[in-house]
């Protein structure tokens, strides 16, 4: 498998001699990708000396990617290879610290890579009486990511719309052989049913960045996706992303800051409007929601508490290219269009060409200043799900069939936002969703829980039992908030179908009933309603903390 070359041949030498490395030349990872990985050596000498890598600095891992995950890549430097050849003589065998694989009369281990939507509703109907569970992610909890862009204004707090993954599966912090590691996995080898994974953060551990490698019998990769930047120069470094709840807080205190530093004297005029210039770049649902709960916020909150300069000049634009709310009915959007319209968002069509510190250059040239730009155009494929070399979906995800199942790999299955059905499946690649998410875990966990039950549970073992009906997606509809107590409701089963769509306060009280009712836990039922109701009678919390 190229997975087990990937990481027989660069993890498993990475761990024998050489802990670490010195920054040269850029290495490539050579299985069908061209993938930026590790640097290569410097100050060996021709002899392959091993002795002088004990001068060699280390690199800092997590500044690879947002993720931090990666496939372990193949070396190709010269002296790279001598010295690993070396390595494998002397030490062939793992020796990085972890769980082994399960033996004959313990319960069969599941290994679940994230805590997204899809991952968590898994690891909450899978039945521990017969799998032990072992979750590996970068956080330990749950965003309920449809009410996260309430939280960057103050509407909720930012502890309700998160749900510790040992509250979703309680065996992960009660049951002796199940775990939960906060870490990042950063390659897998099939054959041996193994992932290598890397610790989040340098928090003093033995080896900085501490690596172990977990075993495996069934393997659900639900790793999710990342912001889509479609390469454009600058965002990744002054744009703010709306994806997680350390996503919102920092929109939350640029915002909050923004204001502040506006009311400072000998503050130019251009300077103030600037400022106080919130651009949302794409029309989707997540931007459009942001947009209207940031207009609310300006003309409940600011106008009310902020001298007269901040009322006249603070405005949000919303960027698109097409139009906004696409998936919408027609008459949803222009609704959409008309309501923000009047709470004081100004739409421009265009395309973004670049991104400086404090302007953005469209492709006709107009160069828009701005204090907040929030970057919201959609996901991709992470890092990880790019690097590893397997058969791939239409927009790169990890190719799957019905069954979730990853073809020629043996009980590796995948799912979620890196997931997507192959073309000789015959079905499309579906949307990068929370309902999709959610409807696959609920699928997958179903089938898991029917195969240990015949006893398929362990590795190798379930080639024989039938794996059922193959997933069905049907769409339940959609919805947005647009703000000031508006929202859209369109519950069409596709672009192109026929059904019920509303726009207007009864599609709010829908809106805000539905997501009440799919919060995880009562707890957070409870926060979010609680946070609502001091809103509305209070308003919102204007302090800037950190």
């Amino acid at each position: 498998m190229a997975l087990a070359r990937a990481a027989r041949s660069g993890f498993f030498r990475s761990r024998g001699a050489i802990p670490s490395y010195s920054c040269g030349k850029d290495v490539f990872f050579d299985a069908g990708h061209t993938q930026k990985f590790l640097p290569s050596f410097e100050n060996i000498t021709s002899g392959g000396n091993l002795s002088q890598l004990s001068s060699v600095r280390k690199i800092d891992i997590t500044s690879f990617g947002s993720r931090g995950i990666r496939a372990t890549p193949q070396y190709q430097s010269p002296y790279a290879e001598r010295v690993t050849e070396e390595s494998d003589l002397e030490n062939d065998s793992p020796s990085y610290p972890g769980l082994e694989a399960t033996k004959p009369g313990e319960k069969p281990r599941v290994v679940v890579l994230g805590t997204g939507w899809a991952a968590c509703r898994f690891l909450k109907g899978l039945d521990t009486k017969i799998y032990d569970v072992v979750c590996i992610a970068p956080r330990n909890h749950m965003v309920f990511t449809p009410l996260l862009a309430s939280t960057c204004v103050g509407t909720l707090e930012f502890r309700s719309v998160t749900e510790p993954v040992g509250r979703i599966q309680s065996a992960l912090a009660t049951e002796p052989n199940s775990y939960f590691y906060l870490a990042s996995c950063t390659s897998i080898d099939t054959n041996k049913h193994e992932v290598y994974c890397e610790t989040v953060g340098n928090v003093g551990l033995p080896h900085e960045p501490y690596r172990f490698r977990v075993a495996y019998d069934k393997l659900v990769i639900a790793s999710g996706a990342e912001p889509l930047t479609f390469g454009i120069k600058g965002v990744n470094e002054h744009a703010f992303f709306l994806r997680e709840v350390n996503h919102a807080q920092e929109i939350r205190k640029k915002l909050l800051l923004n204001l502040m530093l506006s009311e400072s004297p000998g503050i130019s005029e251009e300077e103030k409007k600037r400022l106080l210039h919130c651009v949302v770049i794409g029309g989707g649902p997540t931007g459009v929601e942001f947009s209207g709960e940031l207009s609310d916020f300006i003309m409940r909150d600011v106008r009310e508490r902020y001298s007269t300069h901040v009322k006249d000049y603070i405005q949000v634009t919303l960027i698109e290219a097409n139009e906004i709310l696409s998936s919408f009915e027609v008459g949803l959007r222009q609704y959409a269009t008309n309501h923000l319209t009047k709470s004081g968002v100004h739409f421009k069509r265009g395309v973004v060409k670049e991104v400086h510190a404090k302007k953005i250059v469209l492709s006709d040239g107009t160069d828009v200043p701005y204090g907040l730009l929030v970057w919201s155009t959609g996901v991709g494929p992470s890092e990880f799900v790019k690097s590893l070399n397997v058969s791939k979906s239409p927009g790169g995800r990890i190719g799957v069939d019905e069954w979730f199942r990853i073809p020629s790999v043996e009980d590796v299955f995948a799912l979620g936002d890196c997931a997507g059905f192959l073309e000789q499946t015959g079905k499309q690649v579906l949307p990068a969703l929370a309902q999709v998410a959610e409807r696959q875990g609920k699928f997958l966990v179903e089938l898991f829980n029917r195969i240990g039950k015949e006893n398929g549970g362990k590795a190798l073992s379930g080639k024989d039992i039938p794996m059922g009906e193959p997933f069905v997606y049907k769409h339940l509809g959609s919805m947005a908030s647009v703000g000031r107590y508006k929202a859209l409701v369109d519950l069409r089963q596709s672009k192109d179908a026929r059904g019920i769509s509303h726009a207007g306060f009864i599609s709010w009280l829908v809106w805000r009933s539905a997501y009440l009712t799919r919060v995880v836990s009562w707890r957070n039922r409870f926060y979010v309603a609680v946070n609502w109701a001091t809103t509305l009678v209070f308003g919102r919390d204007n302090s800037r903390i950190g």
